[in-house]
């Protein structure tokens, strides 16, 4: 360690305002920080921070948030808001166990060359609180355009002729799964590719309107009478012909082309059909076909009261696999037959989200004003429902893990995908994650296991690929992963 490296880039964010005096203080005072190597930027030093709970992304966004709103402006916003998008994507990576550890891994055997560990180093996070990832760093490096096509490939080829030595099996184990999430990534981008072409002979309206419906952006719609209709009652399907117009009316708005927009056909709805009643919540789940022009797709809305003890109801759009799991699952008096016992569903609810919070895949402040404008048409969302993690539900009984280490639940989670979002142009595209996932409790709290960043990541993957249409791409098997190092002893 050089001893000017590091209290530079701790400096570095206290001199752009994103940590106060009392953080750097306890920068200082931490016990690891001696032992840090140098660290490539401030970002790296920002990362560190929020990893060992030194500063929350909730502090760094009001720190974002501060600056943004000086007045005259500060001098060192645009320094500060690189800083921060830095940052949150080097956490996002050390959620994948994309690490200095793992980089150092792939270099130690032969995997890469020292030309690029030094390069892979400068944007990688220097430790992480789940196990580093070789093999999912090979394959990032790949996707990234950071390791050249060509030199993997060639790596590979050798890694496949390599005679049986004890190097030569963790080689060939690591490149094998590597090319299975690099086989993966190739086959999403050629099916969006298709998809993207599909949408634009079809007009990019439809498009929208599908994630709109589909992916219940539609959000809410108050109607009466007090008691709950019918998901095919004549005020349920007058509400929605009511929303269907208003989308088309909404599309038509947002449409640059004026020759285009006579062409915005309003969508029409058929086929709705009861999934279920959840009786003390006087809750309907429904299911239905939206058909525009010669395309047909099942979209699901729930009927229920506006507030819980009210009489004003109300239409939600939702997702069809969440309304199939959480009202197709229910005993004689309208109740879920699935309860996480025995986490119970608030603690199930509370440990998914904070599981999934390092893994978050935000928005810069810039594009959250640019969805806050897209979203101020005719049409309101649901805020709940605006969340990465919108909806999460059961569709079993979660089991105790053999041995006694924990719980198994099987879920399926609605997620506004932000990274097929931005490949669409169209801010969030909602996808169904499914999976069983473990809880484990912890000093009378529960949290997610281990593996959870990788197993949630690997399900987030599958979904996308389904969703564009890519059904047989294999996943690499989820391997028993050994529990974090302590802080202290972290490789370097």
């Amino acid at each position: 360690m050089t001893s000017d490296a590091n209290p530079d880039a701790f400096l570095a964010l206290l001199t752009q305002s994103l940590i106060t005096d009392a953080q750097h203080d306890a920068v200082l005072a931490h016990p690891e920080t001696t032992a840090l190597p140098p660290l490539p930027s401030p970002a790296h030093a920002l990362a560190w921070m929020r990893m060992r709970g030194l500063v929350t992304e909730e502090q760094q966004d009001a720190a974002l948030e501060k600056l943004e709103a000086a007045t005259p402006p500060d001098p060192n916003l645009d320094d500060a808001e690189s800083t921060a998008f830095d940052a949150d994507d080097l956490v996002e990576l050390a959620g994948r166990g994309i690490t200095h550890e793992a980089i150092e891994s792939l270099y130690k055997d032969g995997l890469i060359d020292a030309e690029m560990r030094d390069e892979a180093l400068q944007q990688t996070p220097i430790l992480s609180t789940v196990p580093a990832a070789p093999a999912i760093a090979l394959a990032w490096l790949v996707t990234e355009g950071l390791l050249e096509k060509e030199d993997y490939e060639a790596t590979r080829a050798q890694v496949a002729n390599e005679p049986a030595f004890a190097m030569a099996a963790e080689r060939q184990r690591i490149v094998a799964e590597a090319q299975v999430l690099i086989d993966a990534d190739e086959q999403a981008v050629r099916a969006w590719r298709n998809q993207a072409q599909r949408t634009r002979r079809v007009g990019a309206w439809k498009f929208i309107l599908t994630v709109l419906v589909v992916a219940g952006g539609l959000g809410w719609y108050i109607f009466a009478p007090a008691s709950v209709p019918a998901c095919d009652a004549s005020s349920t399907r007058k509400t929605l012909n009511s929303l269907m117009i208003r989308a088309a009316m909404d599309v038509r708005m947002r449409n640059l082309d004026p020759s285009s927009r006579s062409s915005i056909q309003t969508p029409s709805v058929s086929s709705m059909r009861e999934v279920g009643y959840r009786k003390p919540e006087r809750v309907r789940g429904c299911v239905a076909l939206m058909t525009q022009g010669d395309s047909t797709e099942s979209m699901a809305y729930t009927i229920g009261p506006a507030s819980p003890k009210g009489d004003e109801m109300v239409v939600r759009g939702a997702d069809v696999a969440i309304v199939e799991a959480r009202f197709g699952h229910l005993d004689a008096d309208g109740k879920p037959l699935y309860n996480a016992e025995p986490i119970g569903r608030e603690a199930m609810e509370k440990a998914f989200r904070e599981g999934t919070a390092p893994l978050s895949m935000r928005s810069s402040p810039a594009r959250e004003r640019l969805r806050q404008r897209a979203d101020s048409g005719l049409l309101t969302r649901d805020p709940d429902r605006s969340r990465e993690i919108a909806e999460i539900e059961l569709t079993g009984p979660c089991k105790a893990v053999e041995g006694g280490t924990g719980h198994v639940c099987p879920l399926v989670i609605e997620y506004n995908d932000r990274l097929l979002g931005a490949l669409s142009g169209n801010g969030d595209n909602t996808i169904p994650v499914t999976g069983e996932f473990t809880f484990v409790q912890d000093n009378g709290s529960w949290r997610m296991s281990d593996d959870f960043a990788q197993t949630f990541m690997r399900k987030v993957a599958e979904a996308r690929m389904n969703s564009l249409g890519v059904m047989d791409a294999a996943m690499p098997a989820t391997q028993p992963l050994p529990p974090p190092v302590p802080p202290s002893r972290q490789s370097r």
